[in-house]
């Protein structure tokens, strides 16, 4: 069966960080911590600011825990044309090589040049996130780097659906979604590089994830899968449902009021995302979509 490594996005934790850290390890999980879009405010820019230097500075204390492997730790950054990413590289300094860090919305291979020439530490991977058209349009251009460092590209597909003015999105139980990780998976694997999936958001359907795993493992690039809550971490090595139903449907108002309703009342507190009663993971992304269309 083919190994597909989880790269968990761990929401910063002071209480219990080692015991989850070890799980996430003994599963050849890769942590990562996010300064990226869970990490902002739909009230102002400088309660976004705040909350991103908040993060910084608690990722910056966890990552001083005794006895942590910094080969399994990840970082995704704000992108180098935000004015977030100056202080992300700052939070940086000091820091020993980690085994990645991801670049959002990658769309020009200067994007990439850039990080890999101001990060002030080692890093043995550089992950390029591709998720606008316009990145799935310089795929060629990002590919064509040699450098070891930039063998590996995530796929973000909330942020794709956004830029494509999908609503509702195309998410795993669409064929749509397949034929998207298609076309990266043809570019990857002609360019000797690899595949990490985008997040599976319904985080209590275990038979769910382990389709979409089992799907993702026919993909010759597949080497890695996003992942938001521990049990889907732990659920990486094992063998899922040989059949994905196309289960997309046409926008309904009740699909619109419910993404409102939960992101504008449940969303977490200091995070830009929320989870329904489901536990069903309702993104920044797929709320702006949702107030889109309504308007």
């Amino acid at each position: 069966m083919k190994a597909i490594r989880p790269y968990h996005f761990a929401q910063v934790r002071a209480s219990g960080f080692t015991t989850y850290y070890q799980a996430i390890v003994a599963a050849n999980g890769v942590v990562c911590f996010d300064f990226e879009d869970s990490v902002r405010a739909d009230t102002s820019e400088a309660h976004t600011v705040a909350l991103k230097q908040d993060q910084r500075q608690q990722v910056r204390q966890l990552l001083q825990t005794p006895g942590l492997d910094y080969e399994r730790l990840a970082l995704r950054l704000n992108a180098p044309d935000t004015p977030y990413y100056a202080a992300d590289i700052a939070a940086l300094r000091g820091l020993p090589g980690l085994h990645a860090v991801f670049v959002p919305k990658v769309e020009h291979p200067a994007a990439l040049r850039q990080v890999l020439r101001e990060l002030p530490m080692p890093v043995r991977h550089l992950i390029a996130v591709v998720e606008t058209q316009a990145g799935f349009e310089a795929l060629p251009e990002l590919l064509a780097d040699a450098d070891p460092r930039l063998g590996l590209v995530a796929f973000g597909h909330c942020d794709y659906n956004l830029s494509l003015g999908h609503f509702p999105f195309f998410h795993q139980d669409s064929e749509q979604y397949w034929e998207w990780l298609a076309e990266l998976d043809m570019h990857l694997h002609a360019a000797g590089k690899q595949l990490i999936n985008s997040p599976v958001l319904q985080l209590a359907d275990a038979a769910y994830f382990g389709t979409v795993l089992h799907r993702l493992r026919s993909y010759p690039s597949a080497t890695g899968q996003i992942t938001l809550c521990l049990s889907q971490t732990l659920s990486c090595h094992e063998p899922g449902p040989a059949v994905l139903p196309d289960l997309h449907q046409t926008p309904r108002p009740e699909c619109v009021s419910h993404i409102t309703h939960h992101f504008e009342q449940q969303q977490s507190a200091g995070r830009f995302f929320a989870v329904d009663a489901n536990r069903r993971l309702i993104s920044p992304h797929e709320y702006q979509a949702a107030q889109r269309f309504t308007s």
